[in-house]
């Protein structure tokens, strides 16, 4: 990964100068020298930090002559495809990914997005028509954002490039942390700096004469495919293979995988160890301590070590198991710094950056992860209904549902809850999962003041609406935009010098997963029929025939004490900002009652594990870059 940095439109004496600004505070994100390039009105500047052969060629920021200056933080996976339609096959080794996107944007301007694949982020800037481009890949792997006055914009990899510079008078934006903290997904540029935009996962923000403009360019087809099931079978192994192939390109070092008991992870393990050669990767699994027995939910499993380590053997990977003790609060203080975000799975955190550790002290400088998968290639179970009832295939509903309620895997609720969801309303939604399931309403769980729970309500609807329509392909497309992973992969490599890449997420493998017809996702009661055919003979039996999935982070209620949360509560009390947005009081109490056994119940899961924890990482976050946010008392709405 590369940061990078650039500004358009500043007086030509201020270029350079607010560039370098910008540049130096990304420190960290890149391993070289930073390099600058200027156009008239326009200055670039990129950090470099190789992590592929081809990045030794063609320095960045890259200047066309006649008109183009460009600066990518790119990991192109089909440069063989655009070498070739761009006739620049001569000499092809010897040219960095960014040179070809260079060459592609020449060539075929805007229009060249339909064609990339891969992890990218990047900036053009047309001198010829004045133009600046901003663009990020379609799962957002890479970040980007930018703060636009009217007259100028600058960009930057990363919030803190943007943030404390003088000429940006910036403030939090505590309606939009209202939102995250209530489990609200917010579809719009917004981040939470007042004054910072992002560019969206498969988006571009555009600047010129006619002003600035934000799209979505990414809008794959989700009409299901026809095929029989062996030519299913067929695609299914060609898109995961390829996936994982394109992604194990790398300058140096050795191969890591995330394994758990879990369809995504086990099929990336399995074809990473098949086509990667020597040496083999290594598997990482995170589990609680030996010998936990806590509770969990139903249908779950605490420690899938056992069950990841079949996986392993099966392939002859060196598996490590990670087991983290405690201490888990320790971490919110760097994290802050490196994702400029608040961190929304603290309890997964620690082992997380133990395994990343672990990783880089054995050599690995790739960690291949599957976070995507439950969404793209492996999605399946009870959606399905709801697709058939839109199809009006009334007859076929009928026998998917009652054999998933003879097969045991599911409640009637559950099954009658899917077949309608896309059809009720938010409210009656929220109902039937407080009622049935557990999952707490706003006001139970919400660690906010009232006022911003109140400005919360009207996003909550929409958002709600955007994630309930459309068939469930629809939907899952919508959760995939709505993912944005990039500030945590950035800040990764920061922290360990480990570059997660996710083959789950590749451009390809996420269109052919969005065009699976029903049948290929739920049938006569199996779930995931085409992913159980596709891996048996590759995957343990245990793991293809596994009826409950893993629960990461059982062990919540033991890694969190009350001292180490009170502590962290009376620190972060000193901070204006986070006495303007957290109910401290609330969170106080709700820490003591801190479960010390733990609980199976859904309601205290949310509460206790998620909420209350992302709370605190709040608080923190707040704290900690209050310092660069400037004009920090006039915060946002």
């Amino acid at each position: 990964m590369t940061a990078i940095a650039g500004v358009v439109g500043a007086p030509d004496e201020q270029l350079d100068r607010t560039c370098a600004a910008i540049l130096a505070a990304l420190a960290g994100y890149g391993t070289a020298a930073t390099r600058f390039q200027t156009l008239p009105r326009a200055a670039f500047g990129c950090a470099p930090s190789r992590q592929l052969s081809e990045d030794d060629f063609g320095e960045q920021p890259l200047v066309d002559p006649d008109r183009f200056l460009l600066v990518a933080d790119a990991r192109l996976d089909n440069r063989g495809d655009l070498i070739s339609e761009l006739g620049i096959a001569e000499g092809a080794a010897r040219h960095s990914d960014a040179y070809i996107l260079l060459q592609a944007w020449i060539r075929w301007n805007q229009s060249c997005l339909d064609r990339l694949v891969g992890d990218f982020a990047f900036a053009v800037w047309d001198s010829a028509e004045r133009r600046l481009t901003l663009a990020r890949d379609p799962t957002g792997q890479r970040p980007l954002f930018y703060a636009h006055d009217g007259a100028s914009v600058a960009f930057a990899s990363m919030p803190a490039g943007l943030l404390g510079q003088p000429w940006l008078r910036a403030g939090f934006r505590f309606e939009r942390l209202a939102t995250m903290l209530l489990g609200i997904t917010d579809f719009t540029e917004e981040t939470y700096f007042q004054g910072v935009s992002r560019v969206r996962p498969g988006g571009l923000a555009v600047f010129d004469s006619s002003g600035a403009r934000s799209s979505v360019y990414w809008s794959p087809s989700t009409e299901p495919l026809r095929l029989g099931d062996d030519e299913f079978v067929g695609a299914y192994r060609e898109q995961l293979e390829r996936a994982v192939r394109s992604h194990l390109r790398r300058a140096s070092g050795g191969v890591g995988v995330h394994l758990s008991s879990g369809y995504d992870s086990s099929a990336v393990a399995a074809t990473a160890a098949r086509i990667a050669g020597e040496p083999k990767p290594i598997a990482f699994t995170g589990a609680p301590r030996e010998g936990f027995d806590g509770p969990v939910q139903r249908n779950r499993i605490a420690d899938e070590s056992r069950l990841a380590a079949e996986t392993a053997n099966m392939y002859g990977l060196r598996h490590i198991v990670i087991r983290p003790s405690g201490g888990v609060l320790q971490l919110l203080r760097s994290q802050a710094r490196l994702y400029q975000e608040p961190d929304r799975n603290v309890i997964n955190m620690e082992w997380w950056t133990a395994i990343h550790r672990a990783a880089r002290d054995l050599g690995v400088s790739t960690m291949l992860v599957a976070q995507l998968g439950n969404l793209t290639i492996h999605a399946g179970g009870l959606p399905a209904l709801g697709d058939l009832l839109r199809n009006r295939d009334w007859l076929e509903w009928a026998r998917e549902a009652w054999a998933a309620g003879r097969s045991g895997k599911a409640r009637w609720r559950a099954i009658f809850m899917h077949s309608l969801e896309g059809r009720l309303a938010p409210s009656i939604v929220r109902s039937i999962y407080r009622r049935y399931v557990g999952v707490p309403l706003d006001s139970e769980s919400s660690y906010v003041h009232d006022h911003w729970l109140r400005a919360s309500r009207n996003k909550s609807d929409e958002s709600a609406r955007k994630l309930l329509k459309g068939s469930s392909s629809d939907r899952r497309l919508t959760l995939i935009r709505a993912q944005d992973i990039g500030v945590f992969r950035k800040g990764a490599l920061a922290e360990s010098g480990i570059d997660e890449r996710d083959p789950t997420a590749d451009r390809r493998l996420v269109e052919f997963s969005l065009r699976l017809p029903p049948d290929q996702r739920l049938h006569r009661g199996e779930w995931r029929p085409l992913a159980r055919r596709a891996l048996r003979g590759r995957l343990p039996n245990s793991i293809l025939d596994l009826d409950v999935r893993g629960y990461q982070g059982a062990d919540w209620f033991e890694r969190v004490s009350k001292t180490e949360a009170l502590g962290v509560v009376e620190e972060i009390s000193t901070s204006s900002a986070v006495n303007d947005l957290l109910d401290l009081g609330k969170i106080r109490r709700d820490i003591n009652n801190w479960p010390s056994q733990g609980s199976a119940n859904l309601y205290d899961a949310i509460i206790f594990r998620t909420r209350l924890l992302t709370a605190l990482s709040t608080g923190v976050f707040l704290q900690e870059l209050e310092p660069l946010v400037s004009g920090s008392s006039s915060h946002s709405t």
